[in-house]
């Protein structure tokens, strides 16, 4: 039998999703080096259950074709990753401290930079689609190949970028708990 979540599990998982998609819509209509999609996704992983945490990176990747870019559907295992990485971390050393989402922004860096470069290379055969950062549109040098080129530069941008998101999540996190709400 299906277990309904109770309501304020709910209202903090639409909270996470619309915080990626707004974030997310912002940073691309800026053209901001940095995609911040995904404050949300590490939100959810400190506060939400894993299922509902997991939720909020699918259902990201979903909305985000009609809100932030068509080719959003097709980054699903990277949100998936983020949020799973997350919470992996998060229960190996905690989110409590500064040093602690530092590791955590590192940690889910690697890992989405190597599910962006898979379906980078899978899926668009290692050509940079627009929704996806100018650091991939950076030219493969000679002898260098796709893969590699999409994983360094890809990598290169999710460490800034996860690093800033899971610092404002860190954030987020312990306003909330200080809040008590």
């Amino acid at each position: 039998m299906l277990k309904v979540p109770p309501p304020h599990q709910l209202a903090i998982t639409a909270a996470c999703v619309a915080l990626n998609l707004a974030i997310g819509k912002i940073a691309n209509l800026l053209s901001l080096p940095l995609p911040l999609d995904t404050i949300g996704s590490l939100t959810g992983a400190a506060l939400l259950p894993t299922a509902l945490a997991i939720a909020v990176g699918a259902i990201t990747a979903v909305l985000g074709w009609a809100v932030i870019s068509p080719v959003y559907p097709y980054h699903i295992g990277t949100q998936i990753s983020v949020v799973v990485a997350a919470l992996a971390v998060m229960r190996l050393i905690g989110f409590d401290r500064l040093w602690k989402a530092i590791i955590l922004g590192a940690s889910v860096a690697v890992v989405a930079a190597m599910v962006s470069a898979s379906v980078t290379v899978l899926v668009f055969g290692g050509v940079p689609v627009p929704a996806m950062t100018a650091v991939n549109a950076v030219p493969i040098a000679p002898g260098q190949s796709i893969w590699s080129a999409v994983t360094i530069c890809g990598l290169l941008i999710d460490v800034a970028d996860k690093l800033v998101v899971a610092l404002i999540a860190w954030a987020l996190v312990r306003m909330r708990l200080r809040s008590g709400a």
